[in-house]
């Protein structure tokens, strides 16, 4: 496995490597905000109903805006894509922080959805173009570990910085409005190398899609979106509030829950690297289909168990195993259409992911108030197996196909 990543690392494009070093930028940005965010906004007096609002709408946002965003990304090309998503999302973590009235961080978070949809969209299809087959999955894992990487240690350090930033005094707003800022500004040192990409202009006229060139196609995008909506729908319920769980069961101090998400994205990022030696070893279906069902059973155990060592050991262990399926998923569905329809294609599956995110998300902050967490670990357990249910019926005989119209016409029927 190391050799066949530092074959494959030695290839990577300059392109590649420079979206690497953003997306690695982006993840500890990113990461803060994940970490920190909720608490930010019960710090300020907010309660979980009007937290599960503000992590519904961005999702929301990005859902409403994904494929006229994979519409439009061949004209704009990827590296303006990737600068006006950066600019928008600063100007969101600017008014968090600044000015923290309702009306604000509600606009704010609808501000983001739009910058988040922007970065997201390039990914997956900026990813393939700028690698071939040999080095397409390692490509992937290697973006997912590095994303992963950035967040363990923005989850180590920003448990700590909510202390000496909050003038010594830890779970303070002030602290909390601290660790922002930093996030801020080390995103925003992502437009050093998106700055330095070549060969990003939009697309030629000629070489853009003609009209309805995605309609044979239907099928087969269908069946992608209904696996990620599923999904979705069970991720939304707990995974924004994790935060927000683990302090108010077990009372766990701002530096402990830095130090355990960092230690779940570096279990994360270990199970990203090994990916791609999983699908040489099963294919990337069954690798998918394993990695997530070994993950239910520590779902629920992590959120029924009643002692905060199992509950943090499980949360640990089900992190790496479900997220080792994301690279895996990522460059397979990217890699069983066709190019010119990757930009819709991912703009579709995160319509799927960020509509079933934002609906469960705003179901879930009331959920927690009316009934607390055990109903909606039990709700995403159930979604989740359906999910990869669904992935193994529908995609397991299509595993092998290499050519993407191929691949389309199996799945037509």
């Amino acid at each position: 496995m190391i050799r066949a990543y530092a074959s494959a690392i030695r290839e990577f494009s300059s392109n590649a490597r420079l979206y690497l070093a953003t997306s690695l930028l982006v993840g500890f940005g990113t990461g803060l905000l994940y970490l920190f965010f909720n608490l930010y906004v019960l710090s300020l007096g907010y309660d979980q109903a009007f937290v599960g609002l503000l992590a519904s709408l961005p999702a929301l946002v990005t859902a409403a805006a994904a494929v006229p965003a994979g519409l439009l990304l061949p004209r704009l090309g990827f590296r303006r894509a990737l600068t006006i998503g950066l600019a928008i999302s600063a100007i969101a973590q600017v008014a968090w922080v600044l000015y923290p009235t309702r009306p604000v961080l509600v606009a704010a978070a609808i501000v983001s959805g739009l910058g988040t949809v922007l970065l997201s969209i390039v990914s997956s299809p900026l990813l393939v173009t700028v690698s071939n087959e040999k080095t397409r999955t390692h490509l992937f894992g290697v973006q997912f570990a590095l994303n992963t990487f950035a967040t363990v240690v923005a989850s180590f350090l920003g448990g700590h910085l909510t202390k000496y930033l909050g003038a010594g005094t830890a779970g303070t707003s002030a602290g909390y409005r601290g660790v922002l800022l930093v996030a801020m500004a080390v995103t925003l040192a992502a437009f050093l190398p998106i700055a330095r990409l070549r060969g990003m202009a939009p697309a030629a006229a000629a070489e853009r899609p003609a009209r309805g060139h995605w309609r044979p196609y239907r099928p087969l995008l269908a069946k992608l979106l209904a696996v990620q909506l599923v999904a979705s729908l069970g991720a939304g319920m707990t995974m924004p509030f994790l935060n927000v769980f683990f302090h108010l069961r077990f009372h766990v101090s701002d530096a402990l829950l830095g130090s355990m998400f960092a230690l779940s994205s570096l279990l994360m990022g270990f199970a990203g690297i090994v990916a791609p030696w999983a699908a040489g070893k099963l294919g990337k279906v069954r690798a998918i289909v394993l990695s997530q069902a070994l993950s239910i059973p520590l779902l629920l155990a992590m959120g029924l168990a009643p002692v905060f060592g199992a509950s943090a050991g499980s949360f640990l262990v089900r992190t790496a195993l479900m997220n080792m399926s994301a690279p895996l998923f990522a460059a397979y569905s990217m890699g069983i259409v066709p190019t010119h329809v990757r930009p819709l294609a991912a703009s579709l599956l995160m319509l799927a992911w960020n509509g079933g995110w934002a609906i469960s998300a705003w179901i879930s902050g009331r959920v927690q108030v009316a009934a607390g967490f055990t109903p909606l670990f039990l709700i995403t357990a159930t979604l989740y197996s359906a999910s990869i249910v669904m992935t193994y019926v529908i995609f397991h005989n299509v595993e092998e196909s290499t050519e993407a119209e191929h691949a389309a016409a199996q799945l037509r029927e």
